[in-house]
């Protein structure tokens, strides 16, 4: 098969799969998820992981529940736990002075009641209501004394927990409609945009002796108990809630498409069942689903030829659901091949606003899934709006962003598993109330099913041939990226000759990762990897080329003349330059992890540089001269301290050498 017959191949897997979308009934999946109004873990998760798992036996897949301990007690991957279950059944808050008066309840809309809330006394509490401007921080407080008291706040209440506990207050209330981080991330959601939409809250779930519970107002209802005290002073609330924290579990769900010859290497698909919206995540959690029961059908159908790799399904609390199967099978991740994570794949654009997003590789980790997935992405966007809906008006406008997180986590080079995000950005209704089915796009999910689909057979498919496919695509993106970044780069008026060198080779050393990384596919093919290490060799020369161009144009508008190339020291590692070291911690270790000695030389090492940096390049492939050669983009970091610097990891156990 040549790689015209693979492009053509690919129209053909597409094809078929968004004849076999089942969108309506994805949409069904979604509106009954949403019912359960999962959040932490607790019977909410329970029931959803439950009703996936079903719906995964319901259409021949192999699915299982698997509950982990959610005790705060139990660790995983160095450290990380699982916050205790909540149990949530009943709250309620009232005005009882000057006038009886309801401000909200937990039956009439759930997410009033914040999460990991615990008990008031049986029969409730009376108290009275402070008034705080903020209240995360000791100067929000002055002589305010909230001890036995309710605090009223106008940010979220997750962001003053730790001041109502240390104070001893006995609950919180807030009316913030919009998380403080989105002022990072535009537009802001305004009290008038949605006055009678409820924010999620979250508080820590972690164990202390000291109850505390609180309720999310919409913005409506935070004017109106604002006005009831501006008017009358002094006024009595009275508050219910019957909810506890416990030594409980916190389910993952696993279900599995079996591959054949190389069954043991696996694609996984990370979507996070611990948000309550219908987008946020039912959508992303059903359309796993859909398309797991999609690719088993036409391969029993005999109309795609049978998966190589096995495709796993898994649905948990967002990223720290996942660690403990992660843990369970540290020493087995290097058969993942590939990941991809949906969070938030279906809102209708008109209703929501936004736009469908592709959340690209860590520049630390980068990879082709990248360029692949762009042009998965413009093949299914070019397909006629018939092919997914009735409404001749639907929209699929989308972009990429840079390296978020999330479940994509995977994605560093602890786990090296390179996994892109698909999410819907901004959305009006986030994290709310009012993240509800009715908002849904069979469009965008449609479409969104189909990129997945073509995604994930690809991959699990995929040969030499497809391999060389993957690295085409690869050197295509970044051969755009390095020209565009550079250019960009170049018309700034404080940027240096010096900065766009090491830019350009920053660049290089990116694409050649990315196109290098496909030789995961089909290893032992010597023609595949000839190839693929000389197309990324020439992508490395072509941004160095770049980088001189663009220089060459910066200095012409200066009306500066050009500079010799500065010589960069390779550095003198000798044999140390060529071992590969894997981490055996997923983040930096904590100072306190080390000995005193290590401690006493990791704070020597920071005084000559920031040498922290070179953990994440870790990766368990990357020879020490090739992290080398990638950390002095940020700052120069000199041969001695980076053998030190790995020495003290090896020492400490943090590192081994493969």
């Amino acid at each position: 098969m040549g790689i015209f017959e693979v492009i053509e191949m690919h129209k053909y897997i597409m094809d078929s799969i968004i004849d076999e979308l089942r969108i309506k009934q994805c949409l069904r999946d979604i509106a009954k998820y949403w019912q359960f109004r999962s959040t932490v873990p607790g019977p909410g998760l329970r029931n959803v992981s439950n009703f996936l798992c079903k719906r995964h036996r319901e259409n021949g897949i192999k699915a299982e529940v698997i509950p982990y301990p959610a005790d705060d007690k139990t660790e995983w991957l160095n450290g990380s736990r699982n916050p205790l279950e909540w149990v949530p059944r009943s709250g309620r808050l009232d005005v009882v002075k000057p006038k009886p008066e309801m401000v909200c309840s937990y039956d009439e809309e759930p997410l009033s009641l914040i999460c990991n809330s615990t008990s008031t006394p049986s029969d409730g509490i009376n108290s009275q209501v402070v008034i705080i401007d903020g209240g995360s921080k000791d100067e929000d407080y002055g002589d305010i004394d909230v001890s036995g008291k309710i605090i009223f706040t106008n940010l979220p209440a997750g962001s003053i927990e730790s001041q109502a506990r240390k104070r001893n207050a006995l609950g919180v209330i807030s009316d913030c409609i919009s998380p403080p981080w989105l002022v990072s991330f535009p537009p802001v959601r305004e009290p008038e945009d949605e006055p009678d939409l409820t924010m999620w809250s979250i508080f820590s779930g972690s164990r202390n002796e000291k109850g505390l519970w609180g309720f999310s107002l919409s913005a409506r209802q935070g004017r109106r108990l604002r006005k009831i005290i501006s008017e009358n002073g002094e006024i009595i609330l009275h508050a219910n809630v019957d909810a506890d924290l416990i030594e409980g579990s916190s389910e993952l769900v696993n279900a599995i498409l079996p591959g054949t010859d190389l069954a043991h290497e696996e694609i996984w698909v990370l979507a996070h069942s611990s948000e309550p919206g219908a987008r946020d995540n039912a959508s992303g959690c059903c359309l796993s689903v859909e398309v797991a029961r999609t690719l088993k059908t036409l391969i029993e159908n005999d109309k795609l030829p049978p998966l190589r790799r096995s495709i796993r399904f898994l649905n948990a609390v967002e990223v720290s659901g996942f660690l403990p199967y992660i843990d369970a099978r540290q020493n087995e991740l290097d058969q993942v091949i590939a990941g991809l994570c949906l969070d938030s794949v279906g809102q209708d654009f008109g209703i929501c606003g936004g736009e469908f997003l592709l959340f690209q590789s860590p520049e630390t980790n980068a990879s082709f899934v990248d360029g692949f997935m762009k042009h998965i992405f413009a093949s299914v966007s070019a397909e006629p709006i018939q092919r997914f809906s009735t409404n001749n008006y639907a929209t699929f406008p989308w972009h990429t962003e840079k390296f978020w997180g999330n479940d994509a986590f995977v994605s560093d080079g602890f786990f090296d598993i390179p996994t892109p995000q698909i999410s819907t950005w901004p959305d009006r209704f986030y994290h709310s109330s009012m993240d509800t089915p009715h908002q849904m796009s069979d469009n965008t999910l449609g479409r969104a099913g189909a990129i997945v689909g073509t995604y994930l057979y690809l991959l699990a498919t995929a040969g030499a041939r497809e391999s060389m496919w993957f690295a085409n695509l690869a050197s295509r993106d970044w051969k755009r990226r390095i020209i565009h970044t550079l250019a960009m780069e170049a018309v700034n008026e404080d940027i240096t000759p010096f900065h766009l060198r090491k830019l350009g080779k920053q660049l290089g050393y990116q694409g050649y990762d990315s196109i290098t990384q496909v030789l995961r596919f089909a290893p032992d093919d010597h023609n595949l990897r000839q190839t693929v290490e000389s197309m990324a060799g020439y992508v490395k020369d072509f941004a160095h080329q770049e980088a001189e161009t663009s220089t060459e144009m910066a200095l012409a508008f200066s009306g500066q003349e050009v500079l010799p190339i500065e010589e960069s020291s390779k550095g003198d590692l000798g044999e140390f330059g060529s071992l590969v070291f894997k981490r055996l911690w997923w983040q930096h270790p904590p100072d306190g992890a080390f000995s005193d000695s290590g401690r006493r030389k990791l704070a020597k090492l920071r005084e000559r540089c920031n040498v922290s940096q070179i953990w994440n390049w870790i990766n368990g492939h990357r020879p020490v001269r090739e992290i080398f050669e990638r950390v002095q983009f940020n700052s120069q970091i000199p041969p001695d301290v980076m053998k030190e610097y790995l020495d003290l990891l090896l020492e400490g156990k943090f590192v081994v050498i493969k």
